[in-house]
C-alpha cells in the first residue's frame, strides 16, 4: 500500500530543536500525495506522541527516512517498532532508509531502549538501506538521493535529502547542516526546502543561523523555504523575519501541525 490522494503536500509532526523549544515536538515530517507514502522524514523522541495528537495512526507510515543519526531525528525508532510489533501489529514491510551506519546504530537504539526485544521474530520485514552521498532509493513512491551534510565528524555521513514524486514535484530537507554545497545541491530547482534555521547569529555548533540565511536566500533557488528546527528566539522573531524575504522567495517558518502543500 502506496500512497494518498491528491497534491504531494508535508505535514509539520516537529518543528523544534533537540531541546523542544517552545513546547514543540522534535523536528520531523510527514510526506504523502497521490503515489508517495505516506512516509517519515527523521523520527525523533517526540514523534509517535505527535502523529497521534495529529490523527495519524503510525501504523499507517510506508516508510522512514532519516537525514542522521543523531537521537533527536532517530531515537523515536525503537518505539515505532515495538508499537508495530506489538500494539499496532504489522505484516507488511516498513521501508527504512538512512545514512550510513543506520543498521549497527538501529540494533543499537532497539537494545538499550527494550533489549532482548532486538532478537524476538517479528511479524513483519524491515527493508533497510544504508544511503550514501551521491546515492538514490526509491521509497514508498519517492526517488530520494542524499547529498552531503556537514554536521558531524567521520565515519557518520549526515545526508541533505532530495525527493522528487511521481508527478514530478521536488522537495528537499536540510536535515541539521551547516550551509555546504550538499544543501545547495539538494535545494536546487525544488518546490519545497524544509530547512533547519537552529539560532538567529552563532555560535550555535554545526546549525544554520538566521544570518546565514540572510546571505544565502537571494540564491537558494527553491520556490518556497520552509525554516524549521527552531530555537524559541528564532520562532519569536519569526513574523519579523518573514518581512526579510528577498524578491522571488516565498518564505515561511514551521509549526507543528502545519500542512504545507508541495508546488
Amino acid at each position: 500500500m502506496t500512497g494518498g490522494h491528491g497534491q504531494l503536500q508535508v505535514l509539520v509532526v516537529g518543528s523544534a530543536d533537540a531541546f523542544n523549544a517552545a513546547g514543540r515536538a522534535n523536528a520531523s515530517y510527514l510526506v504523502e500525495g497521490a503515489g508517495v507514502g505516506p512516509l517519515m522524514v527523521d523520527f525523533g523522541p517526540t514523534a509517535m506522541i505527535s502523529l497521534r495528537r495529529l490523527g495519524r495512526a503510525p501504523g499507517s507510515i510506508e516508510a522512514i527516512v532519516l537525514t542522521h543519526l543523531h537521537g533527536d531525528h532517530a531515537i523515536g525508532l525503537p518505539f515505532f517498532i515495538l508499537n508495530a510489533m506489538f500494539n499496532e501489529p504489522r505484516t507488511r514491510p516498513l521501508q527504512l532508509v538512512g545514512p550510513v551506519g543506520l543498521k549497527t546504530r538501529l540494533e543499537e537504539m532497539i537494545r538499550v531502549t527494550y533489549g532482548d526485544v532486538a532478537d524476538r521474530e517479528r511479524q513483519f520485514e524491515i527493508d533497510l538501506k544504508e544511503l550514501a552521498p551521491g546515492e538514490t532509493h526509491t521509497v514508498a513512491g519517492m526517488e530520494v538521493t542524499g547529498h552531503a551534510a556537514e554536521h558531524m565528524d567521520l565515519p557518520e555521513k549526515p545526508l541533505c535529502l532530495r525527493m522528487r514524486a511521481p508527478d514530478g514535484k521536488q522537495l528537499a530537507f536540510s536535515g541539521d547542516t551547516e550551509f555546504c554545497d550538499g544543501l545547495r545541491e539538494a535545494a536546487r530547482g525544488v518546490d519545497l526546502l524544509v530547512a533547519e534555521c537552529s539560532a538567529m547569529r552563532h555560535p550555535c555548533g554545526r546549525h544554520i543561523a538566521w544570518e546565514d540565511w540572510e546571505v544565502e536566500l537571494p540564491g537558494i533557488q527553491a520556490a518556497h523555504v520552509l525554516l524549521t528546527h527552531l530555537s524559541e528566539e528564532v520562532r519569536g522573531e519569526a513574523e519579523r523575519l518573514v518581512t526579510k524575504a528577498p524578491a522571488g522567495v516565498r518564505l515561511s517558518f514551521a509549526d507543528d501541525g502545519m500542512l504545507v502543500p508541495v508546488g
